[in-house]
């Protein structure tokens, strides 16, 4: 009898510790969902693209340029029609145009898709035709690789030959 005990004291332990701890699917699933998880929100603030950047990267070209409402003069956003270009960190970044996204005047489009973001410009206002230029009040988003806004601002869409 005293053996008999011992076994069913050594089975409720090995019983109590294997439900202490998590099974191995809730392990499994724990692991899992570290591997998918998402890197912390990062907010950019894209910086002016300014004449010795256009030159540089040879961005001349027809298009929409977007100065954000109180951002200076400088446009953070040129909307082409082969490409979308922003400037984070003093580093020039080129998205590609999405064929199946909204034209915008002058041959740019609404949305734009690069390696770390994505972008839409999106009109809130009325085109208005002065000249060659087509001028509009526009909104910007600017996501992340996960498809989370790091950047949103109005502002200013001027389209013309840059």
């Amino acid at each position: 009898m005293a053996g008999m005990a011992r076994i069913i004291l050594v089975s409720l332990a090995l019983s109590a510790c294997s439900q202490s701890g998590p099974s191995d699917e809730e392990a499994i699933a724990a692991v899992k969902a570290a591997q998918d998880g998402k890197p912390p929100l990062e907010a950019i603030e894209p910086q002016p693209i300014l004449y010795p950047d256009i030159t540089r990267h040879k961005l001349h070209g027809t298009g929409c340029a977007f100065v954000a409402d109180g951002g200076g003069i400088g446009a953070i956003l040129l909307a082409q029609d082969t490409r979308g270009v922003i400037k984070l960190k003093g580093e020039v970044e080129v998205l590609a145009p999405d064929a199946g996204a909204a034209e915008l005047p002058k041959g740019g489009r609404s949305r734009y898709t690069g390696k770390t973001h994505a972008l839409s410009l999106t009109p809130t206002g009325p085109v208005q035709s002065v000249g060659t230029e087509d001028r509009f009040k526009g909104r910007l988003v600017i996501t992340d690789a996960f498809e989370r806004p790091v950047y949103e601002a109005t502002g200013d869409v001027q389209c013309k030959t840059i």
